[in-house]
C-alpha cells in the first residue's frame, strides 16, 4: 500500500515498541521470501483481519500483519520532514514509502535488499482511526549506483520569440529530459557550477529582505529550489561534505538577478561522464554596463564520485577575452 500523502504524521500503536526483531534477518540472502515475526495483539490482528493488507512491493499478494518480507528494490530518497522518517524505494516502476528509524547512507540509484513488514499505526490528530502501512526492518546495499558513461549537451542558447515582450530574445535552453533522469552526483556537479554563474535568475514575485526567493533556470530544472536556499545548499553540502574548499566557497553563495549592472551568464554547458569522473565544460560571457566592457571565458571542472560523495579535484579556466562597447541610446 502506497501512502497517498507520505508526509502525514503517524503514531505507532503501543505494542510496536515491544516488537523484537532478530539480528539474523539482516544477514539473510536477498531473495523475495518472508519470515514470521512475533504475533500482534489480538485486538490489532482482529482489525487487520477486517482490512485487506496490500503493498505495491508485493502487488496482488495478500499480506499478513507482522510478517517480515524481503525484496530487492532501487533506492529513491528520504523524507525526514515529518515526525517519522520515510524511506522511498522503487520496485517494478512502483514507488513505495516505508517508515524507518535507523540511519542510512544510500544514494538514489543504489540497489538494495530490504526487509519490511506491514505495521499498524494511527494518523496524528485522529487517534480513533487505525491504519496499516509498510515499515522498514532493515536495508543492505547490493549494488551501489554506477555512473553511466555519456556526453551530454546540457545548456545552449537560441534566439526565441518572447510573447510577453513581443520580440526575439536570445535565451538559455536546457536538455529537460536529461534533467529529469540525472543521477545525484551529476546533479551535484552541475548544481555547483550553476551556483556562481547567472542563468536567467529572477525574483519569484517581489524580492524578500533576505533575498531568499531568487529563481534560477538551472536550479529549477534540477529541482534544487531557490538560489542559495536550504534545498540548494543543503544538497551540495551533503555531496561535497568532505571537500573543504567547495564548502568554503559555498559560504559566499551569490544572489544576483538578471539585469544587474555587472553580471555573467552561461553560453554553453557540456557534461562528460567516464567511470567515476564527471567533467563539466562551460563557456561564460560577462558584461559591465557602467564601464562598457564585455568578456568571454571557458572553464572545466573535474569531479570524482567515490564512496557516495563528490570531490572537485581540478579546475581549469582560460584568460577572459575582453572587448569594449558603447551603449546605444533608444
Amino acid at each position: 500500500m502506497v501512502m497517498e500523502n507520505p508526509t502525514k504524521l503517524f503514531k505507532y500503536t503501543g505494542w510496536l515498541s515491544g516488537l523484537t526483531l532478530t539480528v539474523t534477518l539482516a544477514c539473510q540472502q536477498p531473495t523475495d521470501n518472508q519470515t514470521e515475526a512475533p504475533p500482534a495483539p489480538a485486538s490489532t490482528q482482529a482489525a487487520a483481519g477486517t482490512t485487506s493488507l496490500k503493498s505495491d512491493l508485493r502487488p496482488g499478494e495478500p499480506l499478513k500483519l507482522g510478517k517480515v518480507y524481503t525484496d530487492t528494490v532501487t533506492f529513491v530518497d528520504f523524507n525526514d520532514d515529518g515526525d517519522y522518517f520515510l524511506f522511498n524505494v522503487e520496485k517494478a516502476q512502483d514507488t513505495v514509502w516505508l517508515i524507518y528509524q535507523d540511519e542510512h547512507n544510500f544514494v538514489r540509484g543504489d540497489r538494495l535488499a530490504i526487509q519490511w513488514e506491514m505495521d499498524s499505526m494511527y494518523f496524528a490528530g485522529d487517534p480513533e482511526e487505525l491504519d496499516f502501512t509498510e515499515r522498514l526492518v532493515s536495508a543492505s546495499l547490493l549494488e551501489p549506483l554506477k555512473l553511466e558513461n555519456r556526453t551530454v549537451k546540457f545548456l545552449w542558447r537560441e534566439d526565441r520569440f518572447n510573447e510577453e515582450f513581443n520580440t526575439t530574445i536570445n535565451t538559455i535552453v536546457l536538455d529537460e529530459s536529461y534533467a529529469k533522469t540525472i543521477t545525484d552526483p551529476e546533479k551535484a556537479a552541475l548544481g555547483y557550477v550553476a551556483t556562481f554563474i547567472g542563468n536567467e535568475c529572477s525574483w519569484d514575485g517581489k524580492a524578500t529582505s533576505s533575498r531568499s526567493n531568487l529563481k534560477c533556470k538551472i536550479l529549477t530544472a534540477l529541482n534544487l529550489g531557490y538560489q542559495c536556499s536550504n534545498t540548494h545548499l543543503g544538497f551540495l553540502r551533503h555531496w561535497f561534505r568532505n571537500d573543504s574548499a567547495v564548502l568554503k566557497k559555498l559560504e559566499n553563495c551569490p544572489t544576483i538577478p538578471d539585469g544587474a549592472t555587472m553580471q555573467e551568464t552561461f553560453d554553453s554547458i557540456g557534461l562528460t561522464v567516464s567511470g567515476d569522473e564527471i567533467v563539466v565544460a562551460y563557456t561564460v560571457t560577462g558584461v559591465n554596463m557602467q564601464r562598457g566592457k564585455s568578456w568571454v571565458w571557458n572553464a572545466k571542472e573535474y569531479f570524482v564520485y567515490r564512496d557516495n560523495r563528490l570531490q572537485l579535484v581540478k579546475s581549469e579556466k582560460s584568460e577572459p577575452e575582453v572587448e569594449d562597447f558603447e551603449m546605444q541610446e533608444n
